[in-house]
């Protein structure tokens, strides 16, 4: 696999909240796109600016950005200057190896020669950054795949006008195929920083009870014993990963017959039976110490995959309200307020079907 950044139109015209073209949440991802253009260019790949620059008669404008644009100063011509200008964030920097494609649509490929320039440099992946996420990145992405490129999406490194916007595009993108990772996971790949997961072991149990407190309100977190007992019941369905030999988090939960957790199944593993088509997770946790970097994702994921290459019907979970979007970014669908009363919370049913 080779891959190839693509940071798309992360220019003033698009940053500076004084421009008519400005993005709302576009100015807040440029540390996380400044981070991620570093790491590429440390690692010798491909940093590829695809910039938006209009004549100054506006004959390339589209018309239906025509009116804001000429009301609003020409944003994105050659020669403007200060919040309305072409330039990319001074925190990205220049190097003489980077490239620059000027685009004349949303799409990074359309009428531009970036095909031509990743199949020279015999990229495979194109890891996609920049603004906006349902029109540049999104077209961007579809095109790509179309191309037969594998495309990962850096979630925090690409923006919208609103939240509701962003979460609904990445998980668009998530169905047609992209990977969908925040730019920790992606920094960690690179820096060869992989966690590695395994099934669980009995002489894991006091570093998997320890995290397990750690995480959880006492009235919410599984006793030792308990995990100890599901440990016994089911131990090839709850996941270790592994960070230079040190356990950092877990996730597991037993295979049950029915697209719901009933409380009474925290306490009888008995609810487990191979057969059954639903995988379950009890719980997804990693050590205060390393939260924060993806690796609860790279833990969920892994569950996911392994309950699709066993034909399960889908994953099941309950969460917390706070914790919504983060469970729909994998494609899970929220089927409202649960029966649960597990810890005296209130909690939500969230199916993923395959």
């Amino acid at each position: 696999m080779k891959q190839a950044l693509i940071v798309i139109d992360m220019q003033n015209g698009f940053l500076n909240p004084e421009s008519p073209l400005c993005i709302r949440g576009a100015r807040a991802t440029v540390p996380a796109c400044a981070r991620v253009i570093a790491a590429c260019r440390r690692a010798g790949l491909p940093v590829i600016f695809v910039n938006r620059a209009y004549r100054a008669d506006g004959s390339d404008v589209e018309h239906t950005r025509y009116q804001v644009w000429a009301n609003g100063g020409k944003p994105l011509t050659p020669g403007s200057t200060g919040p309305i200008s072409v330039e990319n964030p001074p925190e990205f920097g220049r190097c003489e190896g980077d490239y620059e494609i000027i685009k004349p649509r949303y799409s990074a490929f359309f009428q531009t020669s970036l095909d031509l320039l990743l199949r020279r440099l015999h990229v495979d992946t194109v890891v996609l950054t920049g603004t906006t996420t349902p029109n540049c990145i999104r077209t961007t992405c579809y095109d790509a795949i179309s191309l037969d490129y594998r495309v990962t999406v850096l979630e925090d490194c690409c923006s919208s006008n609103t939240e509701e916007i962003q979460r609904a595009n990445m998980l668009d993108m998530s169905n047609v195929g992209a990977e969908i990772l925040p730019s920790a996971a992606f920094l960690r790949r690179l820096d060869h920083d992989l966690l590695t997961l395994r099934p669980v072991r009995m002489e894991d149990l006091d570093r998997c009870a320890a995290i397990e407190a750690a995480c959880f309100p006492r009235e919410q977190a599984a006793s030792r014993e308990a995990i100890r007992d599901r440990i016994a019941a089911y131990g090839e369905h709850f996941l270790i990963g592994e960070l230079d030999g040190t356990v950092i988090g877990f996730v597991m939960g037993p295979v049950i017959s029915q697209p719901a957790i009933a409380d009474e199944m925290f306490g009888d593993s008995s609810c487990h039976n191979e057969k059954h088509p639903w995988q379950s997770v009890f719980s997804l946790s990693v050590h205060p110490d390393w939260q924060g970097r993806g690796y609860g994702r790279d833990l969920l994921n892994g569950l996911i995959t392994q309950a699709k290459e066993e034909g399960r019907q889908g994953v099941t979970l309950t969460c917390l309200e706070r914790k919504l979007a983060y469970y729909e970014s994998f494609g899970f669908e929220n089927r409202g307020v649960s029966r649960s009363v597990h810890g005296g919370a209130v909690w939500y049913d969230m199916i993923l079907c395959f």
